[in-house]
């Protein structure tokens, strides 16, 4: 055996590294990307649509707003809550500023399809509301704090 195939065969032992069968070329993934997206880019996506969808119904708001995701939020060590957004900013000279924490979310959320995007989009709605001194129903009217 050669020193090339000892090395790959170490590599990629069982087929599930980037040089198995999945990163080839093929019907299912025809530029030989992985079919799976990790969970930090799933939630990125989610929050993405929120936020596209939210600029749809207030552009003039959202426009205004800075957002970012964050996996964890710092914690003082006597905090007694996990937080799932935070908002910052706000002076004339800058922006408000509004971190969403995946790993809270993503913990709390249930385990339906629509789950994580309705506690993404209740949080988002939530913290805008809370930013802006406005209700909830100003910034979603199809706001509901019960999940559907």
């Amino acid at each position: 055996m050669t020193e090339a195939r000892r090395h790959r065969r170490h590599i990629d032992r069982h087929g599930r590294g980037m040089l198995g069968p999945i990163s080839r070329p093929s019907s299912f993934a025809p530029r030989g990307l992985p079919l799976q997206r990790s969970a930090a880019a799933q939630f990125d996506e989610v929050v993405a649509i929120e936020v596209t969808r939210l600029e749809k119904r207030l552009p003039q708001v959202v426009a205004r707003v800075e957002f970012a995701i964050e996996d964890v939020p710092s914690l003082e060590r006597d905090a007694t809550e996990i937080p799932l957004t935070h908002a910052s900013g706000g002076t004339s000279h800058e922006p408000y500023r509004i971190v969403v924490f995946r790993r809270p979310i993503e913990l709390r959320a249930d385990r339906t399809p629509g789950g994580l995007a309705w506690l993404v989009r209740s949080a988002l709605v939530l913290e805008l509301a809370d930013v802006l001194a406005l209700s909830p129903e100003q910034i979603d009217p199809d706001f509901d704090t019960d999940e559907d």
